[in-house]
């Protein structure tokens, strides 16, 4: 079963992370925000590590100040 996780990323470039992440394995959506954090993504994985890892790719870059995650699931 897949699994997926919000990230709210804090960052001096929003475009540059933006257009960068949204070609990153794993990361279904990505965009710029007005205000607070300041781009959001929506990163899938068949496991945990797999979603962890794409996690850790957007945290890498330079420009990526901050993250917070919230792993998701869905209730019926």
């Amino acid at each position: 079963m897949k699994v997926w996780a919000y990230i709210f990323i804090t960052t001096t470039h929003p475009r540059k992370v933006v257009q960068t992440i949204r070609q990153f394995p794993g990361v279904v959506k990505a965009d710029a925000l007005f205000g607070t954090p300041d781009a959001i993504a929506i990163v899938e994985g068949n496991d945990l590590a797999e979603m962890d890892a794409a996690i850790d790719r957007i945290f890498e870059l330079q420009e990526v100040v901050g993250t917070d995650s919230k792993v998701a699931r869905w209730i019926d």
